[in-house]
């Protein structure tokens, strides 16, 4: 009926379609309708694949999302292929389907041809193309697909390209051997850094090294160097449960005075956030003997979930004192004697950094109980407040009220005194050295790079290691083993979660940073969206905080002679693959998981425009410059050895051919049948011949 249209409206009756139908099976009936609504929505001649100027087909695109809710009506989209296929009907025609992505959702494109039609051809999997058509409902499908009337490819132009003369290399990369977490392979990294120009790309994934091969045969392909590296999570064995201002050789008499203190803040953050609450309890020869309550006046509004958390209301604090108002009394009370909190690093230096904002200080010797309680309870696989009463069965009223937490960790203090057999606490930080397993301390994200042979292999010993001695839940490299193991190593101080950024948070005097800073051979800054998730954690106050730090870095490390170096903290090569990882870590159970960093593979331009704010030129130092400083200190190396090195057993060969052939014989009898006897031949050739006998 349609065949001699031409594009016109065809004349139809309902005799010449019974006609046509009484002939077919009930899929080419719907086939055939299918048709008959394609070629009647859309004209016949518009099947074409316009591929040389710049997009025929206008008018709106509309997402795939937005054109699968839209039956029945024409749609313009556009993608990336996926999938096609052909399959010749009964009728002489050609179905011809299309699966179309634009990585939020995928559709099906359809197109039915006569035998002198070209279709889809020319189109492959990975092109990106704009298709134009009808959303209909398909029966056999059950869902709306996109019957095709014009089509044309995109232009390799869409891509994102690397247009600066001079290119950066990525130095941060994870491929999708970073368990759960990186989502793209190693192949498509590589390739897609070769299409950007990139010289040279290394791979740091979390803990392991797995991708090593791949990446090698990578670098030959697409002729791009490989750099050998690993993200490993660091723990810094110098165990101190004695932190602060303290006499290396100054006694501590456990039976003498102690101050076990807990605070209530606004937030998490060092710089933005305000003490709510001081509790403190007075310890004397084991035995509470005082205790003290402020309750402060933040001067800022206390968030509705800190108010949730700790029952501290805005409305409570309206009339109490600032701290400013107080600190002479909360140092009286202190006085001299040792000061102690659970988890020290958070409350001493929280403390630390108010006192300081109004030019006072704290001089007290600090004790952590976290610490001490790995040393005590080595035994005990949990070490926060609520844990540890519960063990020590210690009655914990209002968790999160810093008088009740105050007086319980005074308790878990009284407790771990009295296990401990010395009666002098000076020395303890030694003894907790030798005794605490590291498995269950805090790690740092560390990024180390093998130089050389013997930086791989040192490279290798530190991931064996980290696996079989120190894995806790992820495999730990302990930091005075990477000191016994760092020669042809180059260590970086990886992302937000590395030592040095986390001491930046944490408000960290500069003696203290100068000493981890030293530890580095160069140190990274990243993209301000990496690290959004501390504005919405309120951990920072906004980007201009994320700036600060990252000029800080820069600042740090000029003053202490380390590079600084722009990367990426890859985990997938186009931006839109973070829904791939959205998945990954929604399964995982981060609450986070829909709102995905720009973790992607970022072109020498984008880099720049992320690190503006620093100046054109230091710009283009930490972009291009020093990475490739740092390729230039690496070495092009081989990950595993080309040979396969088989075990060499003295007469196994003679063995293995003995013991074959006296099995054939008794099955198949002497002499062999001789294709029999040429089939194991073959079989043991294989076998002897690369040396596995």
């Amino acid at each position: 009926i349609l065949k001699n249209c031409d594009g016109k409206a065809p004349l139809l009756s309902f005799k010449s379609i019974e006609e046509k139908r009484s002939f077919l099976t009930d899929e080419e009936k719907e086939i055939e309708i299918k048709e008959a609504l394609s070629d009647f929505s859309c004209e016949k001649g518009n099947r074409t694949n316009n591929t040389n100027k710049k997009y025929k087909l206008k008018g709106k695109v509309s997402s795939i999302s937005d054109a699968l809710l839209n039956e029945e009506s024409t749609a313009l989209v556009e993608g990336v292929v996926v999938h096609k296929e052909r399959k010749v009907l009964k009728s002489g025609k050609t179905l011809e389907t299309i699966h179309l992505t634009d990585y939020m959702n995928t559709l099906a494109a359809k197109q039915f041809l006569e035998p002198n039609e070209k279709g889809f051809k020319g189109i492959e999997i990975g092109d990106r193309v704009r298709i134009k058509g009808y959303m209909r409902y398909d029966k056999f499908e059950r869902e709306n697909i996109l019957f095709t009337s014009s089509f044309e490819r995109m232009h390799e132009t869409d891509k994102r390209l690397d247009n600066e003369e001079m290119k950066r290399i990525e130095l941060h990369c994870h491929t999708n051997m970073s368990s759960m977490d990186g989502v793209s392979s190693t192949e498509s990294l590589f390739r897609r850094a070769s299409e950007m120009g990139h010289e040279a790309l290394a791979i740091t994934d979390h803990g392991v090294v797995q991708a090593f091969p791949e990446a090698y045969k990578c670098s030959r392909k697409y002729n791009i160097k490989a750099i050998y590296g690993m993200e490993g999570y660091l723990v810094d064995d110098d165990i101190k449960i004695i932190i602060a201002n303290h006499e290396c050789d100054k006694s501590i008499d456990k039976n003498g005075e102690f101050i076990v203190f807990d605070i209530e803040t606004t937030g998490l953050s060092f710089k933005n956030d305000r003490i709510t609450e001081i509790g403190a309890v007075k310890i004397r020869n084991g035995k509470i003997v005082d205790s003290i309550n402020w309750l402060i006046n933040p001067q800022i509004e206390i968030p509705q979930n800190i108010q949730e958390l700790t029952g501290i209301t805005n409305e409570m604090v309206k009339n109490a004192p600032s701290l400013d108002s107080i600190i002479d009394d909360i140092k009286s009370y202190f006085g001299e004697h040792p000061i102690v909190a659970h988890n020290a690093s958070f409350d001493y230096t929280f403390m630390r950094n108010a006192f300081e904002s109004f030019n006072e200080s704290i001089e007290n010797t600090v004790i952590d109980t976290v610490e001490m309680a790995k040393l005590i309870f080595p035994e005990y696989k949990r070490y926060n407040l609520k844990s540890l009463c519960k063990r020590l069965k210690i009655n914990l009223e209002n968790h999160h009220r810093a008088s009740d937490d105050a007086r319980a960790a005074a308790e878990i203090l009284i407790s771990m005194l009295d296990k401990y057999e010395n009666d002098d606490l000076g020395r303890i930080n030694e003894e907790a050295r030798s005794k605490i397993d590291f498995k269950k301390s805090k790690t740092f994200h560390v990024t180390l790079y093998a130089k050389n042979k013997e930086g791989l292999r040192n490279l290798y010993e530190l991931v064996t290691m980290s696996h079989i001695d120190y894995f806790y839940k992820k495999p730990r490299i302990v930091k005075s083993e990477l000191l016994k193991k760092r020669k042809g190593l180059l260590v970086g101080t990886a992302c937000e979660a590395g030592e040095l950024f986390q001491a930046i948070l944490e408000q960290k005097k500069d003696d203290e940073l100068k000493e981890i800073i030293s530890f580095y051979d160069f140190t990274e800054i990243q993209p301000l969206e990496n690290n959004r998730f501390l504005i919405e954690n309120r951990i920072v106050s906004g980007f201009e905080d994320l700036i600060s730090i990252n000029k800080r870095i820069v600042e740090l490390s000029e003053a202490n002679g380390k590079m600084v170096v722009a990367t990426g903290d890859v985990h997938f090569v186009e931006p839109e693959n973070a829904i791939n990882r959205e998945i990954l870590m929604s399964g995982q159970g981060f609450a986070d998981s829909g709102n995905q960093p720009p973790l992607y593979l970022k072109t020498t331009n984008e880099m720049l425009e992320e690190f503006k704010y620093l100046g054109q030129e230091k710009a283009k130092e930490v972009v291009i410059e020093n990475p490739a400083k740092v390729n230039n200190m690496i070495e092009e190396i081989l990950p595993i050895p080309l040979e396969t090195f088989p075990p060499e057993i003295p007469g196994s060969e003679e063995e293995l051919r003995k013991l074959c052939y006296e099995k054939a014989e008794r099955l198949y009898g002497n002499p062999l049948p001789e294709t029999l006897e040429t089939r194991l031949e073959r079989e043991l050739q294989s076998i002897i011949g690369n040396g596995y006998a």
